[in-house]
């Protein structure tokens, strides 16, 4: 069986530049599921509590954190003999396996580090004090919760391993000590890079990319992405002019990663793009960098990945069959300047349909979105589009929606005049029709256009502003709203609920009779968790008021 090959960035390129929120938008537009984490200096005294934070956001946006890699050399203790290095190399190691932990990663990987030019005398005993510890740190790893230590190989002798020979002698020490300890130890492997050629002091190659990187294979758990000149001695990446100047040849690379299926210690592999980008701190280059990873991107989705089968971001999950309850997020509650790419997110979560709010600036104080929205979201989805009219005149805004295909639109008995007939028409143009109430209008505003209605909203806040608190009577009117459905003879319509639906509220809603629950900043879009473990926690509050156990 091939090899399954995964794409992703190490993301060096953004440091101290860029964001990581910007780096994971960018890869959720692109289709572009891994990230291996690159290292700051500030990486080793962070709290915990950013690391947490930053495996939310990356979460949020169908982005994994599998790997991290450092991005200078400050592991590189182990080879210095002064006073005070290995123990720093050492403290610094253990740390970055902590944070690996702390963001889920399956492997943590680093530049084992340097002899001192002037001493390479000294590179025998450096080598030896940094295996005393990689193997000890081996059993560390797996105590935090680890599967592999990686190790990539250099390109000049004071970087060890560099020669097929060192690379071969330290992966089978390594390997050798895992399968004697294989419950308390991680794996090693190497992260190769396939722009790593070694060169010697007059410049001629002795080995070139293809040579250490068959060298690797028996040990290659993940590789490096990059291009580079005919002697190593720079990086970039794959743009059109990049390629031209490059030496890398991509498709090549995948095709003897395809052939090398059955020597492979995995089954799945990630190549990570690495690029420098633009030059660094330069105002009139560093807005380059987007463009340049795009078109880099662009180029490895075919280039690395055509021979595999990639797994597209978001998946979309398909329900075999309708649940009890619906979740549909609030759309308003989104960031609206990236509002594709939250889309795209939401609809990777398996939610049931999307809220529209179109409010218009005088039923209520507030006008987040607009019908564009609606016109450019219907061929963006095939999720069903549920718009919810918080407007003075529903006739106009009903017209407008009629060409829009949208799937069910609500209007308030408080602004609609002519309640019966705009019902009516909201049908004729192919939507199911809804009636919204406030939380002080009383049921039987509703009672004489029942045979109107295929659902009704129950506002349990004043409408116009997400992150509202629940009025006291919601509860109750939901359950009064059921028992005047059902003894009317309509206990096929269902209750919509609107407006502080909580992680704590989700319950007594249920059991009130709420089956479809518009979600936002209280429960999906919760800011203390991500989305998707924000969906899991109101799976579990459903569950709880329908007292069954979570799907």
């Amino acid at each position: 069986m091939a090899v399954e090959l995964r794409l992703g960035v190490k993301s060096d390129m953004i440091e101290y530049r860029y964001s990581h929120q910007w780096l994971f938008r960018l890869l959720a537009e692109e289709g572009v599921g891994y990230v291996q984490l690159g290292s700051q200096l500030e990486t080793y005294h962070l709290p915990d509590r950013y690391f947490h934070d930053l495996r939310k956001q990356a979460d949020d946006a169908g982005v994994v954190i599998d790997s991290t890699f450092t991005t200078h050399r400050e592991l590189g203790g182990f080879f210095r003999s002064e006073p005070g290095f290995e123990q720093v190399a050492r403290k610094n190691y253990e740390r970055y396996i902590e944070v690996g932990g702390l963001l889920g990663a399956t492997s943590v990987g680093s530049n084992p580090g340097a002899v001192l030019r002037d001493q390479m005398g000294t590179k025998a005993a450096g080598l030896k004090c940094y295996i005393k510890h990689m193997k000890e740190l081996m059993h560390y790893a797996n105590e935090h919760g680890l599967k592999w230590l990686t190790i990539e190989p250099m390109s000049c002798l004071a970087e060890p391993p560099t020669l097929p020979e060192e690379i071969a002698a330290l992966g089978q020490e390594l390997t050798e000590y895992h399968n004697a300890h294989p419950d308390t130890t991680v794996q090693v492997g190497y992260c190769t890079d396939i722009a790593h050629g070694y060169a010697d002091r007059d410049g001629k190659i002795l080995f070139d990319q293809y040579d250490l990187f068959e060298a690797c294979v028996p040990w290659m758990y993940e590789v490096h992405l990059k291009n580079t000149d005919s002697i190593y001695n720079s990086t970039f990446g794959f743009t059109q002019a990049e390629r031209a100047k490059g030496i890398i040849d991509v498709p090549q690379f995948r095709q003897l990663l395809i052939e090398a299926s059955d020597r492979l210690p995995v089954t799945k592999l990630a190549g990570y793009l690495e690029i420098g980008g633009p030059k660094l701190g330069r105002d009139y280059s560093d807005h380059l960098l987007e463009a340049s990873l795009r078109e880099s991107l662009q180029y490895l989705q075919t280039a690395f990945m055509e021979a595999s089968t990639p797994e597209p971001l978001p998946p979309r999950t398909i329900r075999s069959e309708k649940p009890q309850v619906l979740i549909s997020p609030s759309m308003m509650c989104v960031d609206p300047l990236n509002f594709e790419s939250a889309l795209r997110r939401v609809e990777a979560l398996g939610v049931d349909m999307l809220h529209i709010d179109i409010m218009d600036g005088h039923f209520v104080p507030n006008a987040p979105m607009g019908l564009g929205i609606v016109e450019a979201l219907r061929p963006k989805t095939d999720l069903p589009i549920d718009v919810h009219l918080m407007v003075e005149d529903n006739d106009f805004f009903v017209e407008l929606l009629a060409p829009m295909r949208v799937d069910q639109i609500s209007v308030h008995v408080e602004s609609c005049i002519h309640l019966d007939r705009t019902l009516a028409r909201i049908r004729e143009i192919g939507a199911q029709a809804g009636v919204a109430i406030n939380p002080a209008t009383p049921l039987s505003a509703i009672q004489y256009v029942l045979e109107r209605i295929d659902y009704v909203l129950v506002m349990t806040v004043n409408p116009g502003y997400a992150g509202q608190k629940m009025t006291p009577a919601s509860i109750r009117k939901i359950a009064d709203c059921r028992k005047l459905l059902d003894d009317q003879g309509y206990s096929q319509i269902p209750i919509q609920v609107d407006g502080n639906v909580s992680f704590e509220n989700i319950p007594a809603m249920v059991r009130a009779g709420g089956v479809n629950l518009v979600a936002g900043t209280s429960s999906i879009f919760h800011r203390d968790a991500s989305w998707s473990e924000n969906v899991i926690t109101m799976k579990h509050a459903i569950a709880a008021g329908l007292n069954t156990n979570c799907p």
